[in-house]
C-alpha cells in the first residue's frame, strides 16, 4: 500500500492518465493527415513507437519532479523507489515488445510489396464532365498522357491502356479493378473543359487499403495543359516515395500548336477504337500538316494506314498511296524517336506483308522491348513468330502481352493457342475455358480443331458447339443437330462427306475441312480474305497433313516465309524434303 500511496502523492498516476489521452489524440491525428501531406506510410507509425517510448519516460519523470509554487522540485522521499522502477521497466518492455510484435505485419510491409505489386498502378479513363461530348475525346487523351508519363518512371509498373480502358462505363469497383489489373494503386479522376479553360481533378487510391494517399484539383488555361501534367505526375511519386524513392519528374511539351494537340487526343482515341478508320486517317494527315514536329501523330498517321490497308474493304485510297502513307509516317517517328515502338511495330507488321520476314521479325522484336505498357508489339511479334512455325520462341512474347493486358481476350485467346501449341494441353484447356467465359475468339475454334485432330472427341465437341453460338446463324435446334451430326462425323469417317453436304455451315466450313483433311481447304490460303488465323492453324501439334502439303509450301514461298526459312532455319520439327516430287515440309518428327 506504501507504493500507491507515493504513486498517488506524486500525481504519477494524473500524469500517467493524461499522457495516454494526449497521446492517443497525437496518433490518431497522425493517421488522418499524414496521406494529406503525402508523407510516408511508416510516418505515423513512428509517432506512435515515439509516443509509446515516451510513456515510462513521463511516468519516471512524474516520479522524480513535483510542480511546487516555487518551481518544478525533486520529490522527497525514496519510498518504494525499487518497485517503482521496476514497474516501469516492465511497462517499456511491454509497449516496445508489443509495438514490434503486433505491428511487425505493418513494419515490413514496404519491404515485401517491393516484389508483390506495390509499385504498380492503373490510370483509369478520366470522365467528362464537360457539356459537350466531343470533349470526351480530350478527357481520353488525358488520362492515356498521364499514363504514358508515369510509364516513363524507374521502378513503376503501369497497367497498360487497354485494360485500364476496358473498365470505361461500367461499375466496378475500385479494389475489384487493382485485383483484375493486378496492381496496388489506381488513379481516377475528371475534366471539364470551358473555352480554353480546363479543370482537371486527380485522385491516387491505395486499391488494398482502399484510402485515398493523394487528390487534387487543378483549374488552369489549356496551354498550361503539359505543366498541369507534369504536376498530377510529380504529386504521385511523392505519394509513393517510401515505395519508389525520390523521383523527379519532367515533361516536355509535345506540341506548341494547341489544335494540333487536341485534334491528336481525339484522333488517337478514335484509333484504338478503330472508329472511322478512313477518316481518322485523314485527321491524323492534317495534324501533321499543323505540326510536323508531333512525333507520335506521325506514328499514328502510319498505323491507320497499315489498318485501313489491312482491314478496310471500302477503303477510298489505293494501296500504293497508303503504303506511301505508312512509309512517311514511320520513317519521320523513327527520326525523332528511334524506339518508337508503335513506329516500328507498324513498320514489322507491314514489312511482313511486304514479304520481308527477317526485317519484320526484327523490327517487331524492337518494338517489344521499347514498349513500356501496351500489349500490342509483344501480340503482334508472338503472331509473327507463330506465322513462320516458332511456337517455342513465340511463346514469351504471348505470356507478356497477358501479363500486361489480362483482361483483353485476344491475349487470353492466344495464351491458350500458344500453350496447345508449345505442348501445354492442360494449361490449354484451363485456359481455352476461360476464353469460353470471357467472349470467345478464333483460340476457340482453333483448340476445337486440334482436340478434333488428336482423337479427343468430347473436347471437340464441347468447344465446336460454342463456336457454332458464337460464328453462327443458326437457331439452337439447328446448333444442336449439327453438333450431334459432328460428333457422328468423328467417330464414324463414312459419315463426313455427308456432314460437310447437310451440316456444314458457311462461317465455319473451314474448321470441318482441317479437321477431316480436306485439300479444300487449301484454297483459303490464295484467297483475298485469307486471315492470319488460316495460316497459324497449321503449326497446331496433330496438323501435320497441313503444314507437310506442297500447296502450303507453294503458299508460304509467295509470301516470302520460305526464304526466310532458308536462312534462319526451318519451323520446329520440321525439315525440307524436295528430293522428288514438289517441295514440302517434312514434319514427320513433330508432336
Amino acid at each position: 500500500m506504501s507504493l500507491l500511496a507515493e504513486l498517488k502523492r506524486r500525481n504519477v498516476f494524473k500524469v500517467g492518465a493524461a499522457y495516454l489521452v494526449v497521446g492517443w489524440v497525437i496518433i490518431e491525428v497522425a493517421s488522418t493527415i499524414a496521406p494529406q501531406l503525402n508523407l510516408p506510410e511508416w510516418a505515423p507509425r513512428l509517432v506512435t513507437f515515439l509516443i509509446l517510448l515516451g510513456f515510462p519516460i513521463a511516468l519516471v519523470l512524474a516520479w522524480i519532479f513535483d510542480m511546487t509554487p516555487d518551481g518544478v522540485q525533486v520529490t522527497e522521499g525514496r519510498t518504494g523507489s525499487g518497485a517503482f522502477y521496476g514497474v516501469v521497466a516492465l511497462i517499456a518492455a511491454a509497449s516496445i515488445g508489443g509495438y514490434f510484435l503486433l505491428g511487425g505485419e505493418r513494419t515490413t510491409a514496404p519491404a515485401e510489396t517491393e516484389t508483390d505489386g506495390s509499385s504498380s498502378i492503373a490510370v483509369l479513363p478520366f470522365v467528362n464532365m464537360s457539356t459537350d461530348a466531343e470533349n470526351e475525346y480530350f478527357a481520353d487523351g488525358i488520362s492515356e498522357e498521364l499514363l504514358n508519363i508515369l510509364a516513363g518512371i524507374d521502378g513503376l509498373d503501369v497497367a497498360s491502356r487497354t485494360s485500364a480502358f476496358s473498365f470505361k462505363g461500367k461499375d466496378t469497383s475500385i479494389p475489384e479493378i487493382a485485383r483484375l489489373l493486378g496492381v496496388r494503386h489506381v488513379l481516377e479522376g475528371s475534366v471539364r473543359r470551358q473555352g480554353t479553360r480546363v479543370r482537371i481533378t486527380a485522385q491516387l487510391i491505395d486499391a488494398e487499403r482502399d484510402v485515398h494517399l493523394w487528390s487534387e484539383t487543378y483549374d488552369r488555361d489549356l496551354t498550361d495543359i503539359f505543366v498541369v501534367q507534369e504536376e498530377i505526375a510529380q504529386a504521385i511519386t511523392n505519394a509513393l516515395q517510401d515505395i519508389l524513392g525520390t523521383r523527379q519528374v519532367t515533361v516536355q511539351a509535345s506540341t506548341g500548336n494547341l489544335e494540333a494537340y487536341e485534334r491528336f487526343l481525339s484522333a488517337r482515341a478514335r484509333f484504338y477504337g478503330r472508329e472511322n478508320i478512313e477518316q481518322t486517317l485523314t485527321d491524323l494527315r492534317e495534324i501533321v500538316a499543323l505540326d510536323p514536329q508531333l512525333t507520335d501523330a506521325w506514328a499514328f498517321m502510319a498505323a491507320a494506314a497499315f489498318v485501313n490497308m489491312t482491314i478496310n474493304l471500302q477503303r477510298t485510297h489505293d494501296d500504293a498511296t497508303l503504303q506511301d502513307w505508312i512509309n512517311e509516317g514511320v520513317e519521320r517517328a523513327l527520326a525523332a524517336d528511334p524506339q518508337h515502338s508503335l513506329a516500328l511495330a507498324t513498320r514489322g507488321a507491314n514489312a511482313f506483308g511486304l514479304g520481308d520476314v527477317a526485317g519484320a521479325q526484327q523490327a517487331l522484336a524492337r518494338a517489344a522491348a521499347s514498349e513500356r505498357t501496351d500489349s500490342t508489339a509483344h501480340l503482334w511479334s508472338g503472331i509473327h513468330l507463330l506465322l513462320v512455325g516458332k511456337p517455342n520462341a513465340a511463346l514469351p512474347y504471348f505470356q507478356e502481352a497477358y501479363r500486361r493486358d489480362p483482361v483483353v481476350t485476344i491475349n487470353l485467346g492466344y495464351l491458350a493457342i500458344i500453350n496447345i501449341m508449345t505442348g501445354r494441353r492442360a494449361e490449354a484447356l484451363q485456359v481455352g475455358r476461360q476464353v469460353l467465359a470471357s467472349g470467345g475468339g478464333n483460340a476457340v475454334w482453333m483448340l476445337a480443331t486440334e482436340f478434333a485432330l488428336a482423337g479427343e472427341a468430347d473436347l471437340a465437341v464441347e468447344f465446336i458447339a460454342y463456336a457454332l453460338r458464337a460464328a453462327s446463324d443458326l437457331s439452337v435446334t439447328q446448333q444442336a443437330a449439327t453438333v450431334a451430326a459432328y460428333a457422328a462425323a468423328l467417330e464414324d469417317p463414312t459419315r463426313r462427306e455427308a456432314f460437310m453436304t447437310e451440316y456444314a455451315p458457311g462461317d465455319l466450313t473451314a474448321i470441318f475441312q482441317i479437321v477431316f483433311e480436306d485439300p479444300a481447304y487449301l484454297d483459303f490460303l490464295h484467297s483475298e480474305d485469307m486471315q492470319y488465323v488460316q495460316t497459324l492453324v497449321a503449326w497446331l501439334p496433330s496438323a501435320t497433313w497441313l503444314r507437310e502439303h506442297p500447296e502450303f509450301f507453294r503458299y508460304m514461298e509467295s509470301i516470302g516465309v520460305a526464304e526466310y526459312w532458308a536462312e534462319a532455319g526451318y519451323p520446329e520439327g520440321c525439315t525440307l524434303a524436295d528430293g522428288s516430287g514438289e517441295p514440302h515440309l517434312d514434319c514427320g518428327g513433330a508432336d
